[in-house]
């Protein structure tokens, strides 16, 4: 026998942890903040790779102003793949948050939560590579913005697989 919904009130199927209507949550687990608290997490680390992206980019058009012929060379390399791999962060990002604070397609999830936090990783391996790295400057600027959120964000959400449509 079906339930009703009690935000919405149509029928609902009694295993249903959301209202295939209006997507209320109707069992506990739907309601855990984990969920919300690791799409949010995703979105952060989007947003710092977004910035670090563009910085990246204003960087890679002015290099050879500031810097002579050879240095600017060497680190016209780094910033391609500060370039790079913050662009992939901030996409994968977004898609992953999306899907997290809507709750749907849990395996799509896992995929483009993973590639961020992998993205996210390789700025921060980047940053502590570049010629004349600071290791603070490296875990406040890349690793604390861009890497760990991400990587919180998947640890919360990747145990809350119920909550997905």
């Amino acid at each position: 026998m079906a339930s009703t919904c009690p935000k919405c009130a149509r029928p609902v199927p009694d295993d249903a942890i959301y209202c295939p209507h209006c997507g209320n949550g109707l069992k506990p687990s739907a309601h855990t903040i984990d969920v919300s608290i690791g799409g949010t997490l995703m979105v952060v680390g989007a947003i710092a790779s977004l910035v670090i992206f563009l910085l990246s980019v204003d960087a890679l058009l002015e290099i050879y102003r500031w810097y002579p012929q050879l240095i600017a060379q060497e680190w016209f390399f780094y910033d391609e793949l500060f370039s790079a791999f913050s662009f992939a962060s901030f996409i994968f990002g977004i898609a992953a948050s999306g899907l997290s604070l809507a709750r749907k397609n849990y395996l799509f999830f896992i995929f483009t939560a993973t590639v961020c936090t992998i993205a996210g990783a390789g700025v921060w391996i980047i940053s502590m590579i570049v010629p004349g790295y600071s290791l603070f400057s490296s875990l406040l600027y890349y690793f604390l913005p861009i890497f760990l959120p991400s990587l919180i964000g998947i640890l919360l959400v990747v145990r809350r697989k119920p909550e997905f449509r």
